[in-house]
């Protein structure tokens, strides 16, 4: 069983690893969260009763992913079975590689078009289309559980050439056998939902399963996940964790799930844990972000001289900048 030293985690941050139902842990700036996901994961990679079991961990970003693995290493725990990574990667390895042949659209195999690619294949159909013109650089869409792609522009006139560009762009990759990264996504969610085995051995693997930065997750990443720990009837456990007032990708489908709708989704009931101690900013920063604030979340300033600002006093004008620097965000 992995142990830590008395006084390197704080009451919170304890509550948070030791707790054995799944968790929703609502993680402010600046309060170690970092640390509480490596020690959570070193603590159920020592819990693991078979070598056939996983622990995984999704990450919005393979730079995150790295940080938190080589922080689990230098704790000293074998990380053999543990994954972790992007859910792109994750739909990647554990569903479309292994089981793709469930897929019509996959069964005769595919491969994955990188960005530059995209890029090119998606300029060169925008050619034609000049009045009014689209460039590359119009496209952010992103795949529902429903099949269809959600996508903006900042010119509504464009639209009904955006939607003419990605049917073309979508019939020539489908003509090439090729996905792009948000086809990933809706082809994984596809092979869970219309073979309910694939996500029943898939919740035998993963007793445990962790997601990062919950308020920038898409509405098909939460159904993806949520197929697999379902079925598990809450055996498989999870934690997820990040910040409401965090969020920055609602533009691509990114949003904080309520709890409830969660609960709902999974099929079973979250402890809701908070890490609500700022260990970077002032009284006054945090007081300043208030008003900032789109969700009432806790969040505190803790450590010695936290009652005085760091950089500017309350009454101060405050850049955004400044203000997301303060509070480590």
């Amino acid at each position: 069983m992995f142990i830590w030293e008395k006084g390197s985690l704080n009451d919170e941050q304890e509550a948070a690893i030791l707790e054995s139902d799944s968790v929703l842990l609502i993680a402010c700036p600046g309060s170690g969260k970092t640390r509480t996901l490596t020690y959570k994961i070193a603590y159920e990679l020592s819990r693991l009763s078979s070598n056939k079991e996983f622990v995984i961990a999704i990450t919005y970003t393979n730079n995150a992913a790295d940080e938190i693995k080589e922080r689990v290493e230098l704790l000293g725990v074998d990380i053999t079975q543990l994954w972790i990574g992007t859910i792109h990667s994750f739909c990647m390895e554990w569903i479309l590689k292994p089981y793709h042949l469930y897929s019509e659209r996959l069964k005769n195999g595919f491969k994955v078009i990188n960005s530059y690619d995209t890029q090119e294949l998606l300029t060169s159909l925008c050619a034609k289309y000049t009045n009014p013109k689209v460039s590359f650089y119009d496209f952010q869409y992103y795949a529902t559980i429903k099949g269809s792609y959600k996508f903006t522009s900042k010119n509504s006139n464009q639209k009904k050439h955006i939607k003419a560009i990605l049917q073309e762009y979508f019939r020539i990759l489908k003509i090439n056998n090729q996905l792009d990264f948000e086809q990933i996504l809706f082809y994984a969610y596809e092979i869970l939902k219309s073979k309910p085995v694939v996500a029943n051995i898939l919740s035998k693997l993963f007793p445990f399963i962790l997601i990062d930065e919950y308020q920038d997750t898409k509405e098909i990443q939460y159904h993806i996940i949520s197929k697999i720990l379902s079925v598990s009837k809450g055996k498989s456990k999870t934690l997820i964790v990040g910040d409401p007032n965090q969020s920055i990708y609602d533009s691509l489908g990114g949003y904080p799930m309520p709890k409830d709708e969660l609960e709902k989704l999974l099929g079973f009931e979250l402890t809701q844990l908070t890490l609500d101690k700022n260990y970077r900013s002032s009284s006054a920063i945090i007081s300043y972000f208030d008003y900032y604030k789109t969700f009432d979340t806790p969040i505190v300033a803790f450590g010695n001289g936290k009652d005085y600002p760091s950089k500017i006093t309350f009454n101060s004008v405050v850049s955004v900048d400044d203000l997301i620097e303060e509070l480590g965000m």
